[in-house]
């Protein structure tokens, strides 16, 4: 009887040290509402950027990943090897959108506020900020320099492997779109699988 418990013991403390070491639960899909993010496009860009839900593939090795989010009808993808998203030449040669996901050098959890610092928005530390917000699992910044727009956002799971970001660079002739951007950036939803 006592080797009966003493197993069941040892059976119950594997069990416990494995629910520890779960990753935690995936957040729930985000509603991408295209219409919302058109709604912020100012009117004189309005013929310009129309945004519609988009599915923007990442294939780099054994991970693919697709990130679904309201971008631009009409940018282009030139390859899957990045996910990122290019505006016509009526947008600026360097507007462009674009998503990661990413570990920061090995992949396990981290302080992803930090990670996301020092890899999104630590290159923005001299540029003027318009727009700053940060919540326990995300951070949002607009900032100018010279006279281009960046929009950049970052979310993260407490105690979750990698953390995702969507930075997008406007040019002149779309910058007036920032808003718009932010909130697309803001409802991004990632699938596939990431090694």
């Amino acid at each position: 009887m006592s080797k009966l418990l003493a197993l069941v013991l040892v059976l119950s403390a594997c069990g416990k040290s494995s629910q520890k070491n779960e990753a935690p639960a995936a957040p729930p899909p985000v509603t991408i509402d295209a219409a919302a993010v058109n709604a912020l496009v100012p009117a004189e860009l309005k013929a310009k950027l129309v945004f519609d839900k988009t599915d923007v593939l990442q294939e780099q090795g054994k991970s693919k990943l697709t990130f679904t989010v309201a971008a631009p009808k009409g940018w282009k993808q030139d390859g899957t090897m990045f996910a990122k998203l290019k505006g016509g030449d009526d947008a600026g040669f360097m507007t462009s959108m674009d998503l990661a996901s990413d570990c920061n050098g090995t992949c396990e959890p981290k302080d992803w506020a930090v990670a996301a610092d020092s890899v999104v928005f630590k290159q923005f530390k001299d540029a003027g900020v318009v727009k700053n917000e940060t919540t326990p699992t995300s951070r949002l910044l607009i900032a100018t320099r010279d006279k281009t727009t960046f929009v950049a956002y970052a979310w993260w799971t407490t105690g979750a492997k990698r953390y995702h970001y969507c930075m997008v660079t406007l040019e002149e002739p779309v910058a007036a779109a920032a808003p718009a951007f932010a909130k697309a950036c803001q409802a991004v939803n990632v699938a596939g699988d990431e090694h």
